[in-house]
């Protein structure tokens, strides 16, 4: 049965560690290795950076929800947020200059889970990001 935990911080950018350290500390619980838990970490921050400089524009009077849940075969990251909706394409990565000072973020992203997905409803942004624990054993 999987494990479910939530935590919500404001947005801002501050705020981003406090719940990456949410996250560390549920992993960390279910036994997970360091190295998954790093890359949940540094995909988490990305994540949620986005959130707080694209989705609010850098206003403070939104937050950002997460949800961790963690099974046998996964741990799955849901974050929320009432933010600007995310077009379809914001998702994927995108050729970056080697000099360039951003836009690397969902590059990180995907580099660091299995899947990331994302929709819209009520008003609500739910950015889906999953790592599988052992993909050796389905093939992948």
């Amino acid at each position: 049965m999987a494990e479910s935990h939530h935590a919500s911080r404001n947005a801002r950018l501050e705020e981003v560690r406090a719940l990456a350290a949410f996250m560390v500390s549920r992993c960390e619980a279910a036994g997970l290795s360091a190295d998954m838990i790093a890359e949940l970490e540094l995909a988490l921050v990305e994540a949620a950076n986005n959130i707080v400089i694209h989705g609010y524009e850098g206003r403070e009077d939104g937050d950002i929800g997460l949800t961790v849940r963690i099974d046998a075969e996964r741990v799955e990251l849901e974050l929320t947020d009432r933010g600007l909706p995310v077009a379809a394409d914001a998702l994927q990565p995108r050729p970056v200059a080697p000099d360039a000072e951003s836009g690397r973020g969902m590059a990180i992203i995907h580099a660091c889970v299995d899947h990331v997905g994302h929709h819209r409803a009520n008003g609500i942004n739910h950015l889906v990001l999953i790592k599988r624990i052992n993909p050796s054993a389905d093939g992948g």
